[in-house]
């Protein structure tokens, strides 16, 4: 018997018993819904987080932070320490030949003020680098330049939510309005940014919104005007590439470590951000497996059962095939591929439950799922595996018989 035939035993055989193949696939269908709906879902919680990393500047971001000073044990070289200032963002700028943008920024909440409108409001001092650390892209006027911050200008840039809080419709560009007194010039209104995670809470909840609702001022103006001071709240670098990354860190590490004289101060990557998040999500990965491998691992154990008792039915058959001239091999791969059979049918069924579930889970609960060829190919290839490793025993079983002892078996 050849390999057509022996698959077509298979189908005869699950056609003669629709009730035992019925009872044989049920727990493969489940168990490739399951890895089908597991694999969409991590891999569209993993793309949602790519995407919004990307609209935070993408991968090639470094995030340099202060370490925490409320802490009990601190040396006199921290406690001297001026932090992050404007200074070292500039030192990294002119001494890391790895980086390609220094995003420095003081944080403050000024009052602000034009016609008879007030509002309490986030301004932020930063540089020209701003839009291209962050994604930032200007829908109006222009941002911050290098001579704007030489100049210690009185310039400022709009969020588009705080635009429509003190305009309203009216053109904004090149109108004057007061922060904590002092008359700025808008230049410039920038772009709405929106991302919206799907699933949990914060659907219908703008997560970008903070960037819409911002004033961006010259750092060397918020320094002049508000701070006194030129100690930043944050510091972004970019590197030139995803291989330059490593480079930039100890780069920038180097040259803070030495103007600082003690290391108060992290460097992180978004690329190690995103590894921690993968981190963090790995515990529910682990148990999504388990409940498709406990579903994958009853099939199998029913396909075992079913087939031990379909060969204890077929004993005289087996004896009969084998006294014509079959050989053992030949009764191995007839009984394994019939096990390949079930299996593989019950995982088409299960791919089709599987994008059903997908499909109600991305529906019913908002979820993020992503649904690939590549995760479908992989849950019929685990089908198969399971058919042809609880498969085995059966088929072994069923090539050792004994001929004569066989047909000799009432």
């Amino acid at each position: 018997m050849n390999l057509f035939e022996s698959i077509g035993a298979g189908a005869r055989t699950m056609a003669a018993d629709k009730g035992r193949a019925v009872i044989t696939t049920v727990g493969i269908v489940l168990g490739v819904a399951s890895v089908v709906t597991l694999l969409s879902l991590m891999r569209g919680g993993q793309q949602q987080t790519e995407a919004y990393f990307a609209e935070l500047g993408g991968a090639r971001e470094i995030r340099i932070t202060n370490t925490r000073t409320d802490r009990v044990f601190m040396s006199a070289a921290e406690r001297a320490s001026e932090r992050l200032t404007y200074r070292d963002a500039k030192a990294i700028l002119n001494d890391c030949p790895s980086v390609r943008t220094v995003d420095p920024e003081i944080v403050k909440f000024l009052t602000v003020t034009y016609g008879d409108k007030k509002f309490a409001m986030k301004v932020l001092g930063t540089n020209r680098h701003y839009p291209y650390a962050d994604d930032m892209p200007v829908a109006e006027g222009r941002f911050i330049s290098d001579e704007d911050c030489e100049r210690h200008a009185n310039v400022v840039m709009i969020g588009p939510t705080y635009k429509q809080d003190l305009f309203g419709d009216e053109e904004a560009i090149g109108k004057t309005i007061q922060l904590d007194g002092v008359p700025f010039t808008v230049v410039g209104i920038m772009q709405k940014k929106e991302f919206y995670f799907r699933g949990g809470g914060s659907r219908d909840r703008n997560v970008l919104e903070w960037f819409n609702r911002s004033l961006y001022v010259p750092i060397t103006t918020m320094v002049k005007r508000f701070t006194v001071t030129d100690r930043l709240d944050g510091l972004e670098i970019s590197a030139k590439s995803l291989e330059t990354i490593p480079s930039l860190i100890d780069e920038a590490h180097t040259v803070l470590l030495r103007r600082h004289g003690v290391e108060d101060f992290t460097v992180e990557s978004k690329s190690q951000q995103l590894a921690a998040q993968d981190e963090e999500g790995r515990f529910f990965n682990i148990i999504f497996w388990a409940v498709a491998f406990v579903s994958l691992f009853v099939g199998g154990v029913v396909i075992a059962n079913i087939m031990l008792a379909s060969i204890a039915e077929r004993i005289r058959e087996i004896g009969v095939r084998k006294a014509i001239g079959a050989s053992g091999f030949d009764v191995f791969v007839e009984f394994l591929l019939e096990a390949v059979v079930v299996t593989t049918a019950g995982g088409l069924v299960g791919l089709l439950a599987g994008i059903g579930l997908t499909g109600a889970v991305e529906r019913l609960l908002g979820m993020p799922t992503e649904l690939t060829p590549a995760i479908l190919a992989t849950a019929l290839l685990t089908a198969v595996g399971v058919g042809l490793v609880f498969g085995m025993f059966p088929a072994v079983r069923a090539a050792r018989l004994s001929p004569v002892e066989s047909l000799r078996y009432e």
